[in-house]
């Protein structure tokens, strides 16, 4: 249980729980503030035009009375210039009657107060401009700040003002009610988390689950949910293509492994049987020589079988690297026609070759462009009929395109297996081929070699058997 919880802490979901609540609490916190800041805002204006509104209500009632209020004396309705005055602004007063403080001055002399203000006078010093507004604290009138306007014309100077009690009761309760709400919502937006990240998440468990059963076994077995167009549908059909490039590789190396194996235990199997046949059985000194001669030849092939394997295992690892030089084709190919001269004589083979000029230069690796060559011309010998000619062709088009075919005659070759040429030992079962004991390696390492330097190659083949090989240089 511990081992669980442990996990749990550690994992996204988890982590995509917490920020999902930290988020949601920020936002909370940030929408509090914003409906504190614009009560308290809205509260203060409105009190803030009533105040304006009173005290020039209560000016206009005094002027309209048309009371002269200097020359004031006390008759048998109005003993005091107080009730006076109480009697013409009472309209005005009692709009807000509860906790409004007003007081009267006409020339400098307080002529009118509300009775809540008793026997306090409310101070005109803290007063810097007419008509304007500000706050007094009073702790005899009230425990809150008391916002006051001041309405100043004709020596009449009017101070209306009203404790900001209801305005920080109204934000007390609205703290209070914050402070209750808040962790009941930190709570909930954590359950909400916690379910949403476990319902999304949930998906990338499956996933897990079904890639660890996955091995070498069951590679065709695909992950279900490609069709989501979602980040999960896009990982597991990355996830899918992978296993699907795990499993071509997996059939590759099989193949490769058993095709080498067939292609080593041939002459291993060829060398035991003479060797054994030389133990058992005495022999001539030329028949002895004839033993030797071919198992020599048969470890000459396993060299070489060996050599390409090696070769290719390089190629396939990246571990040959080109290094671009400036070649002139004619030079090189003049130099590999030369070398296979004697080898084409023992088939009676002609090597023709056909230059529209002798400076056909293009940028390639000089050593792995030799080899290009060494293993076409060879083949072209080797699978080319007795007696035929070998036409090594190099051109140039009217875009300055060089190109080089290389034609022989041979068997025919149907059109659905020239694309398998390129195969690794591949190798076309005929007669002919099979006792010239190729290994189907030769237009593999050709094939890659040339992609190697992004060069094109094709390869085809008519009725008559004229198999053309054509090299098309960037």
């Amino acid at each position: 249980m511990l081992f669980n919880l442990e996990k749990y802490l550690k994992s996204t979901r988890f982590k995509t729980t917490l920020w999902y609540t930290a988020i949601f609490f920020i936002l909370e916190v940030v929408f509090g503030a914003v409906i504190y800041v614009y009560i308290d805002h809205t509260m203060r204006k409105e009190l803030d035009y009533s105040l304006k509104k009173q005290a020039k209500t209560i000016y206009n009632f005094v002027k309209d009375s048309k009371v002269n209020l200097f020359e004031f004396e006390p008759d048998s309705i109005y003993s005091t210039t107080d009730e006076l005055i109480y009697d013409i602004i009472f309209e005005a007063l009692a709009f807000n009657p509860n906790n409004t403080f007003v007081q009267v001055s006409i020339n400098n002399k307080i002529v009118f107060r509300t009775t809540n203000l008793g026997n306090i006078t409310l101070k005109t010093d803290l007063i810097q401009n007419s008509n304007t507004l500000f706050e007094y604290y009073i702790p005899e009138l009230s425990k809150y700040p008391i916002r006051a306007y001041s309405f100043d014309k004709d020596n009449y100077k009017i101070i209306v003002a009203f404790p900001l009690e209801y305005i920080s009761k109204t934000l007390n309760e609205l703290t209070n009610l914050y402070i209750i709400v808040t962790p009941l919502f930190l709570l909930l937006s954590f359950i909400g988390g916690f379910f949403l990240s476990f319902k999304a998440l949930n998906r990338i468990d499956k996933i897990i689950k079904r890639t660890d059963e996955i091995d070498t076994n069951n590679l065709n077995t695909l992950l279900d949910g490609e069709e989501y167009d979602d980040e999960y549908g896009r990982l597991v059909k990355t996830l899918n293509r992978m296993i699907r490039r795990i499993k071509s590789s997996m059939d590759y190396m099989n193949q490769f492994t058993i095709n080498a194996s067939h292609e080593l235990k041939t002459p291993l199997t060829i060398l035991r049987g003479e060797l054994e046949l030389a133990i058992k059985y005495p022999k001539s000194r030329e028949e002895c020589l004839e033993i030797i001669k071919s198992s020599y030849e048969e470890t000459l092939r396993l060299i070489n079988i060996i050599e390409r394997l090696f070769f290719i295992t390089k190629l396939d690892n990246a571990l040959i690297k080109i290094n671009l030089e400036k070649v002139n084709l004619v030079d090189l190919i003049e130099g590999i026609v030369k070398d296979f001269k004697f080898f084409a004589n023992e088939k009676n083979i002609k090597l023709i070759t056909n230059y529209s000029n002798s400076n056909f230069l293009i940028d390639a690796d000089p050593m792995i462009l030799k080899q290009i060559f060494i293993n076409l011309i060879d083949n072209a010998i080797k699978y080319g009929d007795y007696g035929s000619d070998i036409l090594i062709l190099c051109q140039k088009d009217y875009h300055g395109k060089i190109s080089i075919y290389i034609k022989n005659k041979s068997e025919p070759i149907p059109k659905e297996l020239i694309p398998k040429l390129f195969e690794r030992f591949y190798r076309i079962e005929t007669s002919h081929n099979r006792s010239l004991g190729g290994v189907g390696l030769g237009l593999a390492v050709v094939k890659q070699l040339i992609d190697l330097h992004k060069f094109d190659i094709k390869i085809d083949s008519d009725e008559l058997g004229y198999f053309t090989v054509q090299i098309f240089f960037n």
